[in-house]
C-alpha cells in the first residue's frame, strides 16, 4: 500500500467529539483524533488525562455518552469488546494478553474457532501450521511449541501483536508495551511496528517514555484533564518542548524537564553498610549508603542490581555477607523485620507487589503503620481518627489525586497509585528507601513530582537506594552510581562522571567507562 493510497482511503479510526461522564466527573470532553493506515499515532497525557478511558471506549469496554466513532469511514457503536474485535481493533495491554504456561501456538489460537477433525477433535497439526504461518508473516523465528514463559520480553510483546494480527486487526492499540524491554529489544519491536505500518496497519501507541515517542511515532494527540489540547499529523512537527508543554501545561513544562538539583551537603554518617553480600545472582556486593545520599544501582536486567534490593529487604535470603543498619548487624528473615529496622521498599511491579486494588487509598497507605495506630496490643482496634490524619497528611504531601482517601486504589491512575505506594512509607518514618523503578509507566508530570520527593527525602536526612530500567534517570537523581555486571559491582561513578554512556559502558563491559570496583 503506497502513501498516496493510504491518504486517499478513509481513516482506520476516527474519534469525533467523544464525551464520557462518570458520577461527579467528566472523564472525556469533546475528544477527537484520527488514525490512518500506516500511522503510528501516539496518545499522550498525564495519568488521569483520559487515555485509558478513551481506549476503553474505542475497544467496546465503555460506551460513550456523546460523539461518534467511525471505523473505515463508517459509524460504529460498540457494546462489548467482541464488537471492536470484529471491526478490526485489537489491544495489547501493558502486562500482556498471553497465558505464560501455554505454548505460543496455543496462545495464538485462544479466542479463535479451533480447527476440527471429524467434527469433534482439535486439528493440532492445523493449529501448528496456522501459528507457523503467522509467526513467519511477522518475521519471528520463535518455535510455536515454546512456552510463553520462556520467551524474551520483546518476543512476548511481538507474540501479543501477532495474536492481534491473527484477528485481522487493522488498528492495534499498544498500551505501554516496552516497560520491561531493554533498549535493543525496544528497537526490535519498533522495527516490526514500522514494517506492519508499511503493510497498511495502524497503531495507537501509549507510552510515558517520551524518547520512544520521538523515535517511532508519526503523529500524536495529547490529552489533559479529559480534553484534547494538542495534536499533530506529521512526524516533523513532533517537537519535545511542545509535547512536554502540552502534557503538563506550559507553566509546569520547564520544571518537569529540568534536572533535579540539591544544595551541596556535608557527608552524613553511614546508615546502611553491605559487606560481601552474595546469593545465586549477586556475588560479593559491598558498599556504604550514607544519610542524605541517593545511591544508584545500575545494570542490565539480571545483572544483580534489582536482586540486591530483594536481599536487603528480606524478600530473599543471602547465602553470605553482612548487612549493617545504623552500625548494627542485621539479618532479615522477612520484609516485616526490614520494615521494623527502618527500611522501605517500592517494588518494580506496583500492581502485583504493592497496590491493593480492591482496598481504599486509606487502607493501602496506612498498612505498614497499623502497628502504632492500635489502641492496645490486645484488642487491636485501630484509632481511625489518627489513621485518617496520617493518611490525609502524606497524601497531600505527595499530591495524590483521588476523590478522597476512601476512594478505591484501582480507581486511581497509574501515577497516582505509585505516589500512594510511596506515601505509605512516609508514614512509617523510614530511614532507608529501596526503590525499584519508581517511575515506571508514569507520566512526565508524575515523574517530576517523584523526583522532587526523592530529593526532598535526601535533604531531610533519609537515604535512598535507587535502581531503574531508564538509564537517563541516574544522572538526574544520584550522587553516586554502582554499576552491576554479571552479579558483581563492575564500577563506581560519582559526579560529574555519572552519564548514560559511562553507565552503559560499565554494564556491558567496555573498558575506561569509570572507576573499577
Amino acid at each position: 500500500m503506497t502513501a498516496d493510497s493510504c491518504e486517499a482511503a478513509a481513516p482506520i479510526l476516527e474519534v469525533r467529539g467523544v464525551v464520557k461522564d462518570f458520577p461527579g466527573q467528566r472523564a472525556l470532553d469533546d475528544v477527537s483524533l484520527t488514525v490512518r493506515a500506516g500511522d503510528i499515532h501516539a496518545l499522550l497525557g498525564e495519568n488521569g488525562a483520559g487515555k485509558s478511558t478513551l481506549i476503553k471506549i474505542v475497544t467496546g469496554v465503555y460506551r460513550a455518552d456523546g460523539g461518534e466513532i467511525l471505523v473505515g469511514g463508517r459509524p460504529v457503536q460498540f457494546t462489548r469488546p467482541h464488537d471492536a474485535q470484529t471491526a478490526g481493533i485489537a489491544v495489547v495491554h501493558q502486562h500482556g494478553n498471553l497465558v505464560p504456561n501455554l505454548s505460543v501456538q496455543e496462545n495464538l489460537a485462544l479466542g479463535e474457532a479451533l480447527p476440527r477433525r471429524l467434527g469433534a477433535f482439535v486439528d493440532w497439526p492445523e493449529v501448528r501450521r496456522r501459528a507457523a504461518d503467522l509467526l513467519s508473516r511477522m518475521g519471528l523465528s520463535i518455535p510455536g511449541g515454546a512456552l510463553v514463559s520462556s520467551l524474551r520480553p520483546d518476543e512476548a510483546a511481538m507474540v501479543s501483536i501477532a495474536k492481534a494480527i491473527a484477528t485481522d486487526a487493522r488498528l492495534i492499540i499498544l498500551d505501554e508495551p516496552t516497560t520491561a524491554l531493554l533498549p535493543r529489544e525496544v528497537e526490535l519491536l519498533f522495527g516490526h511496528m514500522r514494517r506492519l505500518a508499511g503493510e497498511g496497519h495502524g497503531f495507537l501507541y501509549v507510552s510515558h517514555r517520551l524518547s520512544e515517542i520521538f523515535d517511532v511515532a508519526t503523529s500524536a494527540t495529547v490529552l489533559r484533564d479529559g480534553r484534547k489540547v494538542w495534536s499533530v499529523g506529521r512526524r516533523e512537527d513532533l517537537r519535545r518542548e511542545a509535547v512536554v508543554a502540552a502534557i503538563v501545561g506550559r507553566e509546569k513544562s520547564l520544571a518537569a524537564e529540568a534536572p533535579v538539583s540539591r544544595m551541596p551537603r556535608s557527608e552524613g554518617p553511614p546508615v546502611l553498610e553491605v559487606r560481601g553480600l552474595s546469593s545465586a545472582r549477586v556475588h560479593g556486593a559491598s558498599f556504604t549508603l550514607r544519610t542524605g545520599e541517593i545511591l544508584g544501582l545500575a545494570g542490565l536486567p539480571g545483572s544483580g542490581a534489582e536482586e540486591t534490593l530483594d536481599l536487603l529487604f528480606g524478600r530473599q535470603a543471602p547465602e553470605a555477607g553482612e548487612i549493617l543498619v545504623g552500625g548494627r548487624s542485621r539479618r532479615f528473615a522477612s520484609p516485616r523485620e526490614a520494615v521494623a529496622a527502618g527500611l522501605a521498599l517500592v517494588p518494580k511491579d506496583r500492581l502485583a507487589e504493592a497496590a491493593l486494588g480492591g482496598f481504599s487509598v486509606r487502607e493501602n497507605v496506612s498498612l505498614p503503620s497499623l502497628g502504632r495506630l492500635l489502641t492496645d496490643p490486645l484488642t487491636r482496634f485501630v484509632r481511625r481518627g489518627a489513621e485518617r490524619e496520617l493518611v490525609s497528611g502524606v497524601v497531600r504531601r505527595l499530591n495524590v489525586r483521588a476523590t478522597g482517601i476512601e476512594a478505591r486504589m484501582d480507581s486511581l491512575s497509574g501515577g497516582n497509585q505509585q505516589k500512594a505506594v510511596l506515601a505509605r512509607w512516609l508514614g512509617t518514618g523510614a530511614r532507608v528507601y529501596l526503590l525499584n523503578s519508581p517511575t515506571a509507566a508514569v507520566d512526565v508530570g508524575a515523574k517530576a513530582e517523584i523526583y522532587r520527593l526523592l530529593a526532598q527525602l535526601a535533604e531531610e536526612g533519609a537515604a535512598v537506594l535507587f535502581t531503574s530500567t531508564e538509564v537517563e534517570e541516574f544522572p538526574r537523581l544520584c550522587d553516586r552510581v554502582l554499576v552491576f555486571r554479571s552479579g558483581a559491582i563492575a564500577g563506581e561513578l560519582g559526579c560529574p562522571d555519572i552519564t548514560e554512556a559511562r553507565i552503559l559502558g560499565l554494564a556491558v563491559g567496555l573498558a575506561d567507562s569509570g572507576r573499577a570496583a
